[in-house]
């Protein structure tokens, strides 16, 4: 087990970015350590200078008082390149506390039968919360202009349209997600439509590992193009700055789907990222 230093996370980032879409969840983890973004990760791989798994998890917990939802589902991102290595990183003593919830996020659906394998030795409880396509975006020929009025009302969010984007968000809705928000909105770039009285009616925002996310529009205001619209701008402003993106959606979303393909995102036919949960929370 190698813990990366600031150096190495620099270094590590440049590999990375080769390795897509596999890569693409701890890279985007990266890609913000190394630019100052606020966060409370450490990040590990099996060794180094070569490595086979990098792992970004949470530091040691603080008070209850300070988590957020990152903290409060010690979600861990992995990259693996083969399921041995992952099994054998992921048996290291101090790696996973295997008798305490935790959410491992973006495992290959490949190598996901060694982590359960693993599990079972643990006698520890699992469910697979979610397989995901990996959507990634590499250019901008497909985002077209789509005609529309609503131009000047599209705006960047602000700290205190964190409690209803947190109110809307599928995994939102408590003290904890709330932080979470707060910190996106804050830290990351972010879009909404307004309507005529300055309320946000519809908004896009980037997590901390760089997925666009909390894609959401309130059910009076949908089909008239805000969604399309807002990923649109956000898409052509993260490529220009150099920015990854990408997003994750879940199978059987035939919406999110749909509206993300037509837009030029794309997935590679054999792999999905997995949500895989130890322990019942």
């Amino acid at each position: 087990m190698f813990v990366l230093g600031k150096e190495e996370l620099k270094l590590a980032e440049n590999v990375l970015k080769g390795l897509f879409p596999e890569s693409i969840k701890v890279y985007g983890c990266l890609f913000n350590i190394n630019r100052g973004k606020p966060h409370n990760l450490e990040v590990i791989a099996d060794s180094w200078p070569e490595f086979k798994v990098i792992i970004c998890k949470q530091k040691q917990q603080s008070t209850q008082d300070s988590l957020d939802r990152e903290g409060d589902f010690n979600i861990y991102s992995i990259y693996s390149k083969d399921k041995e290595s992952l099994q054998k990183l992921l048996g290291t003593s101090g790696i996973v506390s295997w008798s305490r919830f935790t959410l491992l996020a973006g495992v290959d659906i490949n190598h996901l039968d060694a982590v359960k394998e693993l599990a079972v030795q643990n006698n520890t409880p699992t469910e697979t919360v979610a397989t995901m396509f990996v959507l990634m975006l590499e250019d901008a020929s497909h985002l077209k202009d789509p005609e529309c009025d609503f131009t000047s009302r599209i705006t960047p969010l602000i700290p205190s349209h964190a409690e209803l984007v947190n109110s809307t968000w599928k995994y939102g809705g408590d003290a904890y997600s709330y932080k979470s928000v707060l910190n996106y909105i804050s830290n990351y770039p972010s879009l909404c439509v307004m309507d005529e009285s300055g309320r946000p009616v519809s908004w896009l925002l980037l997590y901390t590992h760089c997925a666009l996310g909390l894609l959401y529009t309130m059910p009076q205001y949908r089909r008239k193009g805000y969604a399309k619209q807002l990923i649109t701008i956000m898409a052509r402003h993260l490529l220009e700055q150099g920015h990854p993106v990408y997003c994750f959606v879940e199978e059987g979303n035939d919406m999110s789907y749909r509206l993300f393909t037509s837009l030029g995102f794309r997935h590679k036919p054999d792999y999905r990222a997995v949500w895989f949960q130890l322990n019942r929370r």
